[in-house]
């Protein structure tokens, strides 16, 4: 593949070229030479590749529908750079879940009021993070929503219910970024 920038003589130049080279226009003044795809007759995918298909399917209804709300197609043009569109960045957001990143139990002693911090990304938005505590026995304690802190990296709960046995206690945190995916993740203390 190559790459065409300014060149007077390749400007808006895009099509098929005999059987061998493709010419096709990336922003205002990129040309891209590559090479002709060929195609696989009857192709045969494997279970994972079935997978990617149908959740890349699902990506393309998502951001097709992100075009129809003015809300969410507002916060995607935030983050559109030249040569990219909203819709490219909803197919992208859908495609990577979110990332939990730490889940800090040094400050949970099993009081009421403790807090538990949780930090979690995305490559656009988290958009809620929820926080369960389990006993040893795996009874639920208490669940919640984190609140988002100043720094719209880390999320905090506030116990609710106070715990006298912290050993094998686990605490759960979920996080859902703006198309619905979620992760969740689990420490034991």
């Amino acid at each position: 593949m190559a790459k065409s920038e300014n060149n007077e003589v390749m400007f808006g130049a895009r099509g098929r070229v005999g059987n061998l080279v493709v010419f096709k226009n990336f922003g205002k003044d990129q040309t891209v030479i590559s090479r002709l795809r060929r195609k696989v007759k009857n192709p045969v995918y494997t279970d994972k590749q079935e997978n990617v298909k149908y959740k890349f399917k699902e990506a393309v209804i998502y951001a097709k529908g992100i075009v129809g709300d003015p809300d969410l197609l507002a916060f995607y043009q935030k983050f559109a750079k030249p040569g990219t569109s909203a819709y490219n960045l909803a197919l992208a957001d859908f495609c990577k879940v979110p990332e939990i990143r730490l889940i800090d139990t040094d400050n949970y002693v099993g009081q009421i009021g403790d807090k538990i911090r949780v930090r979690a990304i995305d490559n656009f938005r988290v958009m809620e993070v929820k926080v369960s505590i389990h006993d040893a026995s795996d009874t639920l304690l208490e669940a919640g929503l984190a609140t988002l802190s100043a720094n719209s990296v880390d999320w905090f709960y506030e116990t609710i219910v106070a715990n006298g046995n912290l050993a094998g206690t686990k605490v759960t945190a979920e996080a859902t970024d703006v198309p619905g995916n979620t992760i969740s993740e689990t420490v034991i203390i």
